[in-house]
């Protein structure tokens, strides 16, 4: 079991994540798109850079929207007995 365990370390995901990414980049390099449909798309790793801070962007307004409409203070449900 602790063979698995390995592969749900945070530094492990991470290392694993940033790979992913740097293979995306590099053959991106190598396999240009045809005809781009816009300036951004002639950038080398244009679209892999694009996914990544998309998904951390998304991450971030996900938890921080979490927070503020279903946080509860701590005391929330003694409050409510209490009336």
């Amino acid at each position: 079991m602790s063979f698995f365990k390995q592969f749900t370390d945070a530094s492990f995901l991470k290392k694993a994540m940033y790979t992913v990414l740097s293979v995306m980049v590099v053959l991106n390099v190598m396999i240009l798109p045809p005809h781009p449909h816009f300036g951004a798309e002639k950038i080398p790793g244009f679209w892999a850079v694009f996914g990544v801070v998309v998904a951390v962007l998304l991450a971030r307004l996900a938890k921080g929207a979490a927070h503020t409409f279903l946080g509860k203070d701590l005391d929330f449900y003694d409050k409510k007995n209490e009336k």
